[in-house]
């Protein structure tokens, strides 16, 4: 037998992949009802076969709240919706208060780089507007940088160096030492499209400029982070040594004699 819905109205709050709401459901029969879901009908068109899940069990003659759940279209915009929920035979007004929600992917987030310091490195990036209001693109994003397994290597070196002194010389010099491995963030600068407005589902190609510090401290390796909206893209820096630096400098070019 159907279930008969309580005449209060139903209302989902959420982002368009989870709105929730709880829905009060009766079983005027005899026997145990399930329900999985039940059609919802959105008035203007906004959606078609939208069904809302339920996961509903009844006894005989029970009345109880149940979770609604509804997904929508991820670009669906923040704002209210109405529709109408059919539950056998009955029908329930429904209101939908959609979020606002923010996701942005990055393709590829993460990169391994190799260059001097100093350098400027140019690497293929789409940004993707995953959320349901639009997203500006940033015209420059600052890395978050380490050098890697520095805490470890720099504390070994300090007790090595000072560890005879006692452990307040040691702290000192691993201080020492720390401050000393500090290097400026470096900057990624973005290429066609920056400071560009995207459409929710939009995606561009572009390009990013990472601009290496001079500090940088060659044969390292580096580890850090850049944000574009709430998406992380980790970066690895490996530094190299131009060969000009490995090279022996030329001897001067001797002065001829006047004849």
């Amino acid at each position: 037998m159907a279930a008969a819905a309580s005449p209060q109205r139903i209302v989902l709050i959420g982002a368009p992949a989870r709105l929730q709401g709880l829905v009060r459901l009766s079983n005027p029969g005899v026997d145990k009802l399930k329900i999985k879901s039940a059609p919802l009908r959105l008035k203007g068109g906004a959606a078609d076969g939208v069904q809302l899940s339920l996961g509903a069990r009844l006894a005989a003659g029970a009345t109880a709240h149940t979770q609604a759940t509804l997904q929508l279209d991820p670009r669906t915009p923040p704002g209210e919706l109405h529709g109408q929920l059919m539950v056998g035979d009955e029908a329930r007004e429904v209101l939908i208060k959609v979020l606002e929600h923010r996701e942005v992917a990055l393709t590829p987030d993460r990169f391994t780089l190799h260059g001097a310091p100093g350098a400027r490195i140019t690497m293929p990036l789409i940004v993707t507007n995953l959320g349901n209001v639009p997203f500006q693109v940033p015209r420059v994003a600052l890395v978050a940088l380490g050098q890697a397994q520095a805490f470890e290597q720099l504390f070994h070196v300090a007790m090595a160096t000072a560890g005879a002194a006692g452990h307040q010389a040691a702290l000192d010099a691993f201080a020492r030492l720390l401050h000393g491995s500090e290097v400026a963030a470096p900057k990624v600068r973005f290429g066609a499209g920056a400071g560009r407005s995207l459409a929710p589902g939009e995606a561009l190609e572009t390009e990013i400029t990472f601009e290496l510090p001079d500090t940088l401290a060659r044969h390292r390796v580096y580890l850090g982070s850049f944000a574009v909206g709430r998406a992380q893209c980790t970066v690895e820096i490996e530094v190299d040594t131009p060969v000009n630096d490995d090279e022996p400098d030329k001897p001067a070019p001797r002065a001829r004699r006047k004849t």
